[in-house]
Order: C-alpha cells, then structure tokens, then sequence
C-alpha cells in the first residue's frame, strides 16, 4: 500500500513542479495551440478537428494523481499541459481571445460549444451550382451577427462580440 502511496505523491510533486514552472512562465491570457483530444502526432485528423487557438483563462494546477493542466478559453474543464503549445505566431490580437477556422468538419462542433455558451447560430445556406448548400455558419442574431464561411477565422473576443477574419483564397474574396 505505501509503495503505491509513494508513487502517486512522487507524481504529484512532479506534477506540482510543472505546473509551477508553466504558471511562472506563462501568465493568464497567453496564448496557446490546445488538443483537447490527441496531440497530431497521435493522430493528426483528430487532432486537426479538435485544435484551439486560444488563450489560457486559468493558471496551471494539478489533478488528484499529480497530471498538470490548465484551462483555455473555448473549452470547458483541464487540458494537460502536454496537449498544450505555447503559439508564438498566433493569429490572435489584442483583446481576442479564441480563434477558430471553419471547416466543414468542425461546423458541428463549433456550433454545439456557441450553443453551451448561449450564442444563437445556425448554418449560412447560398446556391452553388444551383443547389442550395451549407456554405458557413451565421453567428449571433440582430444587427451584430457575423457570417464565417468555411475556411475563415472566427474569432472570440473579451468582451463577448465575435469577428470574422475572412480567408483569402487565390488573392481575392
């Protein structure tokens, strides 16, 4: 009983020492590519579709068996710190803090988690080629609603408001 005992307060102070280095070296608000799921060396498919690039909104803390994490912004509950990189070339700017690229796979995703955070959004419809198809996402309702088409960035903002940063494709769009 002891030796399994050691081993778990052995991997909590572990645990302890990573968080406290990450919290001393990276503040609330840094920036950050998390994997919520997989890292993409893992499996990059799974790890495409679950990407954030966001910010941290907690500092690092550790959980009952000594695995540190840490909470960003897009994402309800820990991610572990392996599964997080710091983004150095982040697309993010002052104030925002998630951005996501819509992509046809991740459509249903982000929709759900706009949902969980009470922001009305539903699928942007245009004619291509004559058929009526899902082109995007429409988000929020009344004069402040954005449309994010797939492939642009949809960012998050700290005071609540969403931006679109539109892809460009070719040069033009």
């Amino acid at each position: 009983m002891s030796s399994t005992r050691d081993r778990v307060e052995k991997a909590r102070a572990k645990g302890r020492q990573q968080a406290d280095a990450w919290n001393e070296a990276h503040p609330i608000g840094t920036r950050v590519i998390a994997y919520p799921d997989c890292r993409p060396e893992y499996d990059a498919a799974d790890a495409e579709r679950t990407r954030l690039v966001t910010t941290t909104r907690t500092p690092a803390w550790i959980l009952g068996h000594g695995e540190p994490i840490v909470s960003v912004h897009g994402y309800a509950g820990g991610i572990i710190l392996e599964h997080v990189d710091i983004d150095d070339d982040s697309p993010l700017q002052d104030g925002e803090l998630l951005a996501h690229v819509l992509t046809k796979q991740n459509l249903t995703r982000i929709d759900d988690w706009l949902d969980r955070i009470d922001v009305f959004a539903k699928s942007y419809w245009e004619t291509v080629e004559g058929k009526l198809t899902v082109t995007g996402l429409r988000i929020g309702a009344g004069p402040g609603r954005v449309v994010a088409k797939f492939g642009d960035t949809i960012i998050r903002h700290a005071d609540g408001r969403f931006s679109v940063r539109t892809a460009v494709e070719g040069g033009v769009r």
